[in-house]
């Protein structure tokens, strides 16, 4: 099992009804490949956790990162996990406040010296799933 953790910007405007097109045809094919994980969104930042085999996460992750809809990619945690952290989603979506999603990526700084490359993806899930129990975001 891996997982990969990125941040990005939207480029474009995207609208809800354009969001639920796309989350439909994302989920398909994460159930289809197996893959899992959470997507947040805040004013056209995103935040998002890829769970799955290694070759199937890292082909996405690419994709993400050449497709023009993302901009700004930046990969905050990338390497083998011992369990799924969101294994009921194949792609769980939550709009967080400006505020809590300022804190999570806060956080979840790449550049951050003192957090341990090793640690960060362990950290990032939980800290992600402990935001969504708290907060009690609606998942979609």
């Amino acid at each position: 099992m891996h997982h990969i953790v990125y941040s990005s910007e939207v480029v474009g405007t995207l609208n809800e009804s354009l969001l639920r097109e796309m989350l439909l045809k994302f989920r398909r094919y994460n159930h289809q490949v197996g893959i899992t994980g959470i997507l947040l969104y805040c004013n056209g930042q995103v935040l998002q956790v890829l769970e799955g085999e290694r070759t199937v996460v890292e082909e996405l992750y690419g994709r993400i990162g050449r497709d023009p809809r993302h901009g700004n990619v930046v990969k905050l945690a990338d390497g083998p996990v011992s369990w799924r952290e969101f294994p009921e989603w194949s792609m769980a979506f939550a709009v967080a406040s400006p505020s809590a999603f300022a804190s999570l990526t806060g956080y979840c700084d790449p550049d951050n010296p003192w957090q341990l490359r090793s640690e960060a993806g362990r950290l990032i899930r939980e800290l992600i799933r402990e935001f969504i129990q708290q907060t009690r975001l609606t998942i979609r």
